[in-house]
């Protein structure tokens, strides 16, 4: 296979020849979502610089005049499309030569005979590309009708160009015009057909696409300076994999929101060139600050209380463990990054952490497990206090951003009417329906815990239906099971208790109970109902909606 490849700047690429986009290529399909994204980054880069942005395939001999494209299109054709509308801009401002210099040799081109050609041919059936885009104002066939999508699109895209450019001053059209220029991609030339699809096809393989995070593992280890007897950056990188587990673009995702900006994972690579590669930050120090932050990382992911063994550290596992493994909420991982990076860099005290952390926790148990609201929004709003918190410099400095944090969140809280229709549609619980087990749990537990006043730690305990779920008929009346299943008929039972109790009736279970169990919130209800039926139920589950929402979870 006679492959060859070159990393080469698009003003090197639209010198070569001609172009052809074959007639089986799919049409033209960016929208203005794919072309903003390719202009963010335009922006970023300085007019003298250049920024690559991908591999293109060509079937052609490099050394060659015409190549059609293979893999590419899309990049190609919105490149010539913006160079079209910037040197129509220059005619229109009778900036002639800077029209010619861009129309005369990276849109048309002569041969050997002198005759002009289109440097990028488009074969599709109607020359939607040639007469409205690329030939020069007064040559323009504006009448021409498109007929497919692409077609339209390619229509839609210089219009879109030609308003964000038309107000920009000569300069600021040369510059853009050379960011377009300095523009790097790998240019891939095969000799023939089936070796450049072979190259297409391997470099795009379903599940073989390279990640962000596999760009970025490249460039930190070209770029690491070698030494001697030391397996590095290997050792440093192995640590990290090891404690994000499979999560690499999340990981990196919320690392970067919580330093940086919250960014979609597909601009992750960007932004890291940009920030880390163009700013020359050295990638030894980087790469220790990203095994920091993927160590915390491991304790938000996966909790575990050997992690907070330290005084008064108990409850950080509590609200963490809450937030990730009972709520399943990933979009508050930047603060929480954040703030416990903060205490362990001593930024901020444990009273502050606890608060936050406390405050995150009551926010999502009201808007996500029980009233599933959406978290729109929240990942920016999240991002933008970690960086906050971040950029202080003292510790009074950021436990104010903390206390603006939390003001802001509470502000959030959905209103007591909504948290009280959704209370028992997320609160049930029976051996046949265990969905919402762990919630129930964690509701029981926390009630227990405050009662304690927070001096235990509790483990081993059980989820007890005071009305039996198989009640005997001779004992208890008849209950519809919404009743039975209902978090009003729901407490916690010590280990060991459940099998003594079974399903007797419910003084005898009350006086064992009261007189075995070491919880207080348990032998609450039992010291305060005389009997047990779907009235005094009712009436717990209306406590319980006044006192988690007034006491506990505000």
């Amino acid at each position: 296979m006679e492959v060859e490849a070159f990393s080469q700047k698009i003003s090197n690429v639209l010198s070569k020849g001609k172009f052809i986009i074959p007639d089986y290529q799919r049409e033209y399909d960016w929208d203005e979502s794919e072309i903003n994204e390719l202009l963010e980054d335009l922006e970023d880069v300085k007019p003298d610089e250049s920024y690559f942005i991908g591999h293109m395939v060509f079937e052609g001999k490099f050394t060659g005049n015409e190549f059609k494209v293979i893999d590419g299109q899309q990049r190609i054709t919105t490149l010539t499309i913006m160079l079209s509308v910037i040197r129509d801009l220059f005619y229109t401002k009778q900036l002639n030569n800077l029209g010619d210099g861009i129309n005369d040799k990276y849109i048309f081109a002569k041969d050997v005979d002198n005759n002009p050609f289109v440097i990028l041919e488009n074969k599709m059936p109607y020359p939607i590309l040639q007469s409205y885009v690329q030939s020069v104002p007064d040559k323009k066939d504006l009448t021409a009708q498109p007929i497919k999508s692409g077609e339209k699109k390619i229509i839609k895209a210089y219009d879109h160009f030609n308003a964000l450019f038309k107000n920009k001053s000569e300069q600021e059209l040369k510059d853009l015009r050379d960011r377009i220029l300095n523009l790097e991609v790998i240019f891939v030339a095969a000799s023939d057909k089936v070796d450049a699809h072979s190259i297409f096809m391997t470099l795009n393989a379903t599940g073989k696409d390279l990640t962000p995070i596999d760009l970025i593992k490249n460039q930190i280890f070209s770029l690491y300076p070698k030494q001697p007897h030391i397996d590095e950056p290997n050792d440093t990188w192995n640590k990290i994999i090891d404690n994000i587990d499979e999560k690499g673009v999340k990981f990196f995702n919320n690392y970067w929101s919580s330093r940086y900006k919250k960014i979609s994972d597909s601009r992750l690579f960007k932004e890291f060139y940009k920030n880390i590669i163009k700013a020359k930050v050295p990638v030894k120090d980087f790469l220790k600050q990203i095994l920091k932050d993927s160590e915390v990382y491991r304790k938000i992911t996966n909790p575990s209380e050997d992690d907070w063994s330290g005084q008064n550290e108990y409850q950080i596992y509590l609200s963490i463990n809450a937030i990730t493994n009972v709520f399943g909420i990933e979009v508050s991982n930047a603060m929480l990054i954040s703030l416990i990076r903060e205490y362990e860099n001593r930024g901020v005290s444990l009273a502050y952490l606890v608060k936050a952390l406390n405050t995150i926790e009551k926010f999502h148990f009201t808007n996500n497990a029980i009233c599933s609201n959406r978290s729109s929004g929240l990942d920016q709003f999240y991002s933008k206090y970690s960086r906050e918190l971040l950029n202080e410099v003292d510790k009074n400095s950021k436990h104010i951003v903390i206390d603006s944090f939390i003001k802001s969140l509470e502000e959030k809280l959905p209103k007591k009417e909504q948290f009280e229709v959704n209370f028992d549609s997320k609160l049930y619980f029976s051996s046949k329906s265990t969905k919402q087990r762990k919630l129930v749990y964690y509701v029981l537990n926390k009630i227990e815990f405050k009662k304690q006043n927070g001096n235990m730690t509790l483990h081993n305990m059980s989820i007890e239906h005071i009305y039996p779920e198989a009640p005997k008929s001779n004992v208890w009346k008849p209950l519809d099971e919404k009743h039975i299943i209902n978090i009003g008929n729901l407490v916690l039972l010590d280990a060991g208790l459940n099998s003594k109790i079974g399903n007797i009736d419910y003084q005898k279970k009350k006086e064992i109970i009261l007189k075995e169990s070491n919880l207080i919130s348990t032998k609450e209800v039992l010291n305060n109902n005389i009997d047990w039926s779907e009235k005094e139920i009712a009436e717990r589950r209306k406590d319980l909606v006044e006192y988690c929402f007034e006491d506990i979870w505000k």
